[in-house]
């Protein structure tokens, strides 16, 4: 019977730690754009901060830009930006790069130019499902 629930114990640490370690962070900006600004402006900042993210280290994010079709309060944010890493130690890094080198820093700043964004949050993603093609 103890070798019983040794065995369970091993297997739900095993299966507890295979969770975890597929978990990878996902952050949200909900932004407005500031007076004068609008998606263009948006668009052509992401191909500047695009060339940038290219240069650096650590190339596991990913980003996407959302705008809502429907909210329960429309008027809330134009846009949301989510970015995702494949994981926390690549968070670490790539946030590091970016904010700490120079070119990082400006092109950040010609976002908040563009945008102001009262909503930033960083949430623990878990894969539930994957489509398999069929």
């Amino acid at each position: 019977m103890r070798s019983i629930i040794k065995l369970c114990f091993v297997l739900s640490v095993f299966a507890s730690t295979q969770t975890m370690a597929a978990a990878n962070p996902v952050e949200f900006w909900g932004c407005k754009f500031n007076d004068g600004m609008g998606m263009e402006d948006l668009m052509e900042w992401t191909e500047e901060w695009g060339e940038v993210v290219d240069d650096l280290p650590d190339d596991g994010y990913n980003a996407w830009v959302m705008t809502p079709m429907f909210k329960s309060n429309m008027t809330d944010l134009d846009f949301l930006w989510v970015g995702a890493w494949p994981d926390y130690a690549s968070m670490g890094s790539g946030l590091g790069d970016f904010f700490n080198s120079e070119t990082g820093s400006t092109t950040f700043a010609k976002f908040v130019e563009i945008s102001t964004c009262e909503i930033h949050d960083l949430y623990s993603s878990v894969q539930v499902r994957e489509n398999n093609g069929e």
